[in-house]
């Protein structure tokens, strides 16, 4: 996978004072806190010095609360234990929210648009509205009306 580095999955700041932030995972466990001695320091203030560890493994991505006094949040469920994490899903540290994108297993993109049946604790979003075509209104006529 070193040669594919843009195989690995990716955590991605989709809200907090970080917002754009992105990282890559890989099979070393990376610590995120807001001490600038973990892995991936995340500057919000709700965090913990070491609030939560993720790592890649044979089976996938995992997610693990470090004992963090404001909790970390796994698709709006706090979690206590190790939890295997998919694409999609929504991490809460704090008031920063990490979106997690696996390229390898992607039913969404990395900023978490939908590609496949949405799951139960997806939060879907709305079209935008598409303009008319101005082009193909002039031949457009109401219903009844007649052509002169």
């Amino acid at each position: 996978m070193r040669e594919h580095q843009e195989l690995l999955p990716l955590l991605t700041v989709a809200g907090g004072p970080m917002r754009g932030l992105s990282f890559r995972l890989g099979p070393a466990r990376l610590v995120i806190g807001r001490s600038s001695s973990v892995d991936v320091v995340v500057h919000d203030p709700h965090l913990s010095r070491r609030h939560a560890e993720v790592w890649l493994d044979p089976e996938g991505a995992t997610l693990l609360d470090l004992g963090s006094t404001n909790g970390t949040w796994l698709n709006d469920r706090r979690i206590t234990g190790v939890e295997r994490l998919v694409d999609g899903d929504v991490i809460r540290l704090g008031r920063t929210d990490l979106r997690f994108f696996d390229p390898g297993l992607a039913r969404t993109d990395p900023v978490g648009l939908s590609f496949g049946a949405l799951r139960r604790d997806h939060r879907p979003t709305l079209p935008l509205p598409i303009a008319p075509d101005r082009a193909g209104a002039a031949d457009a006529l109401p219903a009844g009306a007649a052509r002169t």
